[in-house]
């Protein structure tokens, strides 16, 4: 290494903080699903090579399968040999043969997060969660919980795969998606004090309350209270008078247009296009703020 990457690498670490947890590399199912029926494989050609090994095309499967059972556990275990680590203000991202990725929580413009549920014989069998980490500069980095243990201390192959985790990633991307709500919910707030505007759909937040397209007036911040927002069932308020400001006490999503619907006081809001998780946790962190988000 020379003495420019150093510098490089050590000011990296030194703006990231102490590092709080490492997560490394599990071994990779994927090339294990193939790596056994390889070798099942391999021993029944075996045992019927006597009959069969004069046949050029059976002595050219027979040498290929050991080949390719090497690689798949060549890719297992290059796997762990990836590493995460979890700083105080961001973390390192280091995979084998590529460049080292170091982020700090303010880099990162949202994360959002993806739970698919995986059923064997209609029954669930456990969950996979994907996560996208979109930093503002650069390509997104995706994750997979269940690729990653989170360590004590960093282990080769052998102890990795005998060595029982004390978790797995999902407490990584957890804390990302807050500390990047969290942020971006600052960011707001100053804008919203400085006189700017927050924009989600037919909503159009600003310093003294909430617009709601198509219809004129002010909602004012002490008539709104926050009950849920997330990317599964959209952003959902309560609204006090809200029949009263739309001319009706129930309004269906194809009566406005404009992602939305009413019913008495409840508004519910979705989008067409799904929203990052982070961004409705910084919404629902600008909404807390209740009647008073901004220093008037």
């Amino acid at each position: 290494m020379t003495a420019d990457a150093a510098a490089r690498r050590d000011e990296g670490a030194g703006r990231l903080g102490e590092r709080v947890w490492t997560y490394q590399g599990a071994v990779s199912r994927r090339p294990l699903t193939v790596l056994v029926p390889l070798v099942i494989v391999f021993i029944v050609m075996c045992t019927i090579a006597d009959d069969h090994y004069d046949e050029g095309s059976f002595r050219l499967a027979l040498w290929a399968i050991p080949l390719a059972a090497a690689g798949c556990a060549a890719l297992s275990v290059r796997h762990t040999r990836i590493r995460l680590h979890e700083h105080e203000h961001g973390f390192e991202f280091r995979r084998p043969g590529r460049r080292t990725l170091r982020h700090t929580w303010d880099e990162i413009a949202s994360v959002e997060t993806t739970k698919v549920s995986v059923r064997i014989n209609f029954s669930h069998s456990h969950d996979v969660v994907k996560t996208v980490l979109r930093p503002y500069e650069g390509r997104p980095i995706r994750l997979r919980d269940l690729d990653y243990v989170k360590v004590r201390q960093e282990s080769g192959f052998w102890r990795l795969a005998t060595l029982g985790p004390v978790d797995n990633a999902r407490p990584f991307t957890t804390r990302a998606s807050r500390e990047v709500a969290e942020i971006v919910a600052a960011l707001h707030l100053e804008e919203l004090a400085a006189g700017g505007e927050l924009r989600w759909g037919a909503l159009t937040f600003t310093r003294e309350g909430l617009t709601l397209k198509p219809f004129p007036g002010l909602l004012d911040w002490s008539r709104i209270a926050l009950v849920s927002a997330g990317p599964d069932n959209g952003v959902r308020l309560d609204v006090r008078d809200l029949s009263g400001h739309v001319g009706s006490p129930a309004l269906k999503p194809r009566a406005t247009r404009v992602g939305y619907s009413t019913e008495d006081d409840r508004l519910d809001v979705f989008t067409p296009v799904r929203r990052p998780g982070s961004d409705y946790a910084a919404l629902g962190i600008v909404l807390a703020h209740g009647s008073a988000p901004v220093d008037r």
